[in-house]
């Protein structure tokens, strides 16, 4: 058995969709298999990362953890495109750090400074 996705519930679909496409640089799944208004899907790997519309979101209380080839090129392009972040941390000899999407979803990126 596997994970095949992560799906987090958002207010605002558009707002939250255009954060992890156009700033974090997710890639939209080819495949959508429902109207984008109400489900969002993108391609992380094995396990997709969902978008699902929902009244009342649970902004906050999920994270979501991207493994990634170099943490400080992640910070530094972050950076660039105006989000103030804290500095990198040491967590048992991996860098991470942690950023929050429009409604306060916690992202993670780990790996290899």
């Amino acid at each position: 058995m596997e994970i095949g996705s992560i799906i987090l519930f958002v207010k605002d679909m558009k707002g939250v969709t255009a954060f992890y496409r156009d700033v974090v640089g997710l890639t939209p799944d080819a495949e959508q298999p429902f109207p984008a208004q109400r489900f969002f899907r993108f391609d992380t790997g094995q396990c997709k990362l969902c978008l699902h519309s929902a009244s009342k979101p649970n902004g906050g209380r999920q994270k979501v953890g991207f493994h990634v080839a170099s943490v400080s090129a992640v910070h530094a392009a972050l950076k660039a495109k105006g989000l103030r972040l804290r500095p990198l941390k040491n967590e048992d000899g991996l860098a991470c750090f942690d950023i929050a999407d429009p409604e306060k979803n916690r992202i993670q990126f780990w790996g290899d400074y």
